[in-house]
């Protein structure tokens, strides 16, 4: 689908260079938070500056995921920076990591606020105000502060909500359903452009919102950070792994949407497997449950650890010999950052059927997918590829070839280029790669 233009026009500003745009991001996540959301913007936005653009970002005081705000920020009410030439505003808000809806709810409110009070002052004029999706209630303050910098407006959707949050059973009670699906509208119906990070979400919201423009913009990977040269041994032995053993290993959220009690199951399965070995890495509202859960079935063969730095996380996820991406339902058009990350560093994946990241694996032969919250078929799927070394060289190889596809300084000049378009009045397109 290619997007509407409210007019034909040229792009950039006739000189043969494309002239440098003021954009503003408008988040709840990012660095020094962890997780997909944040350190997607922040390649985005730094790539973007490297690119000789102005870009402003008004985010929330750090807090994600542990729901407390970070050491040197508490206690502020505003705060400036400057990150990789990004000018950074960030705000206060009532931090939560709770699985209950209400003290979510009062997070998502309270940054609203603060984003309107504290976070535009010194904004001036914009080109485009982008407004990163979930939260929905984000959608009110960018089209507030889009109407004060007299900027064009693009909804950017890194996940479908609510239906997201419906598909995979979350309970809404204290977040009315029909007052998502109302802000939800409203920013597709005043959005000059609604992109997404894959084409699959893209055509579901062009086929609810035929008039809405769209694009896609892709997550991607950094191919130096993330490659398979940087498997480590004695990582590997720091975690209790042998360089026989067959290590399965999780990095990322321990949230609602991941159903890594599956994972846990699946190493109850497995806990009489020798060699086979599960790490799971990073932090969470269902973390301490998790290790519970764990802890009762005496599982030695589970491993859990806190977060890490982003610069270190290539080399662990190339230390893994397969690396799991589970959900707790099908969400047809999600595509998690780690799969990027994964393919880069040549690590066959096991992923959760009803994603696009499973039709990326299935599609190409990239290891293995299986039902949601299905026990089983996870173990027989990670036990398939321990007995498997033929395939598992075959799609190291293939990985990382199709890792090149999702370089992100492509990815950052295809956003660019939409970018330009928009504000030049031209037509946006999809880009034909993804």
């Amino acid at each position: 689908m290619v997007a509407r233009a409210k007019s034909p026009g040229r792009l950039g500003t006739g000189t043969g260079r494309a002239r440098p745009l003021r954009i503003l991001f408008l988040t709840q996540n990012f660095p020094p938070e962890i997780g997909a959301k944040a350190a997607r913007l922040y390649e985005l936005t730094r790539r973007l500056a490297a690119r000789g653009h102005d870009v402003r970002v008004i985010t929330a005081m750090p807090n994600y995921p542990t729901g407390k705000v970070f050491p040197g920020f508490r206690g502020r009410i505003r705060a400036e920076e400057c990150i990789n030439d990004v000018h950074v505003v960030r705000t206060w808000l009532r931090p939560s990591n709770s699985a209950q809806p209400f003290p979510r709810l009062v997070s998502y409110l309270t940054f609203l606020a603060s984003s309107l009070l504290f976070g535009i002052r010194g904004t001036g004029r914009r080109d485009i105000v982008f407004i990163e999706s979930p939260p929905l209630f984000l959608v009110l303050a960018g089209l507030l502060i889009g109407g004060i910098a007299k900027a064009r407006i693009v909804m950017n959707v890194s996940d479908i909500w609510p239906e997201t949050a419906v598909r995979a059973g979350l309970e809404m009670k204290g977040i009315p359903l029909h007052l998502m699906e109302r802000l939800e509208r409203l920013g597709y119906e005043k959005a000059d452009l609604v992109t997404a990070t894959t084409r699959t979400a893209s055509d579901s919201i062009a086929s609810r919102f035929p008039k809405v423009p769209t694009a896609v913009i892709p997550g991607g990977t950094d191919l130096e950070l993330f490659r398979p040269e940087r498997r480590s041994e004695s990582l590997r032995q720091s975690l209790g792994v042998g360089e026989a053993d067959f290590l399965v290993g999780y990095c990322g959220l321990h949230g609602l949407f991941q159903g890594l009690e599956t994972v846990i199951g699946a190493a109850e399965k497995l806990r009489d497997n020798p060699r086979v070995r599960f790490v799971l890495v990073g932090d969470g509202p269902t973390k301490k449950t998790l290790v519970e859960v764990a802890m009762a079935a005496q599982l030695a063969n589970v491993v859990f650890k806190d977060p890490i730095p982003k610069e270190q996380v290539g080399e662990l996820v190339a230390s893994f010999d397969v690396a799991l991406v589970p959900l707790a339902a099908e969400l047809p058009g999600t595509m998690p950052s780690k799969v990027y990350e994964t393919l880069a560093c040549g690590v066959p994946l096991v992923v959760t059927e009803g994603c696009e990241a499973a039709r990326l694996v299935t599609d190409h032969g990239l290891g293995r997918t299986v039902g949601p919250l299905d026990v089983d078929a996870l173990g027989r799927a990670i036990v398939d590829l321990l007995g498997d070394p033929a395939e598992i060289k075959r799609i190291r190889g293939d990985a990382r070839r199709m890792a090149r596809r999702y370089d992100l300084d492509g990815v950052a000049r295809g956003a660019e280029a939409t970018f330009l378009a928009l504000v030049g009045d031209a037509p946006v397109g999809r880009p034909a790669t993804y």
